[in-house]
């Protein structure tokens, strides 16, 4: 059978409803209350997600020389050598003992990388992100959704994923009007037993523009690890940051790679732009790899520490024009995100005022 040929991009891909940009502003408005109400809980200032960190590394991201023309665009255009740094981190709101099921993050920024810039990254100028989570799809499928969310967070007064159910059901009793795929993403990404962080497979869950095309993209262990996965177990139960104990020392013995893969736009019917909560199918276009990202032999442990690594602020929107960001979800992150680093340099800023 013959490959579909992937769609071209066009302004027009995003279909964006006439009340968005309203939906938007009441969401930041409740990340700013409840990162408000973390902050006097805690008394720290930390992120809305992502809030563990199980570790940095330093990296190259090599592009792959040779690749067809459907898969050479922007980033990928020739065959490089970019430095990078990676973070590993866990998804939830708080941090938690790591034998606690959860969604698992991986995060890559890509440095110097040359071409026009949607967004600059403040301290490091021009950057390509990459971020991904351990799951295909998101648990929203537009800012409307994801507003719903962040409603129910503020009104129960809490931040974790317990609250999601009432959330997606919207306060209707009638489970024909439930969110159903919505709930088991949910419960997919919220109920993940913890693994190597080198081990998982991490997806960008939304599109991204991809030079003439349409792509999402994941990152994809290469090898076998060389990790004992009982011991690693047995760390679990014992340790409360056992997943960053194994990465550091995984990387002190050996190197790791990942592959960085693209799945490209074919159908608009079954590859939906605007609707995050569906997987397109690999069955119609499969992931192709377009670039290996090597942690080398290093020693990460007082990475985590150090403040140049906590400032940093890892951002979709932090990309290339030819890699923008695609569908509200990625919309709403773009204030979002924005909003949440802004909020935790506070603490990064006065925890070094006062040291």
């Amino acid at each position: 059978m013959t490959p579909a040929k992937p769609l071209l991009f066009s302004e027009d891909v995003e279909e964006i409803p006439a009340d968005e940009a309203e939906d938007i502003q009441r969401v930041v408005a409740a990340i700013k209350l409840l990162l408000s109400r973390s902050q006097s809980k805690s008394g720290q200032f930390r992120a809305d997600v992502h809030v563990k960190t199980h570790g940095y590394a330093q990296g190259e991201f090599r592009v792959l020389p040779n690749l067809p023309e459907e898969l050479a665009q922007g980033l990928f255009e020739r065959d490089s050598v970019f430095q990078a740094v990676v973070r590993f981190s866990n998804a939830a709101s708080q941090a938690q003992p790591d034998v606690i099921p959860d969604g698992r993050g991986m995060a890559i920024k890509v440095l110097g990388v040359q071409g026009e810039v949607v967004q600059a990254d403040e301290q490091n100028g021009q950057t390509q992100d990459f971020v991904m989570i351990n799951h295909p799809v998101f648990f929203a499928r537009n800012v409307k959704d994801y507003l719903r969310l962040e409603q129910v967070l503020v009104q129960a007064n809490e931040t974790t994923f317990a609250t999601l159910p009432r959330a997606l059901t919207g306060g209707d009793w009638n489970p024909l009007h439930w969110h159903w795929r919505e709930m088991l993403t949910v419960a997919r990404i919220a109920g993940q037993l913890p693994a190597h962080p080198a081990s998982n497979t991490y997806f960008s869950m939304a599109p991204i523009r991809f030079g003439n095309y349409l792509a999402k993209y994941r990152a994809k262990p290469v090898g076998d690890r060389h990790d004992s996965y009982l011991e690693l177990v047995q760390r679990l139960g014992s340790q409360a940051d056992a997943l960053r104990l194994a990465l550091e020392e995984t990387l002190h013995t050996q190197e790791v790679l990942f592959e960085l893969q693209v799945q490209l736009r074919t159908s608009e019917s079954t590859m939906p732009v605007e609707d995050a909560t569906i997987e397109w199918p690999e069955c119609e276009s499969p992931y192709r790899t377009v670039a290996h990202l090597l942690l080398p032999r290093q020693e990460i442990t007082s990475l985590r520490e150090q403040s140049k690594y906590q400032s940093l602020a890892f951002n979709v929107w932090h990309a290339l024009v030819a890699h923008r960001p695609l569908g509200g979800i990625n919309r709403v992150r773009r204030c979002a995100y924005a909003l949440s680093s802004a909020w935790r340099r506070q603490g990064i800023v006065s925890t070094s005022a006062g040291s």
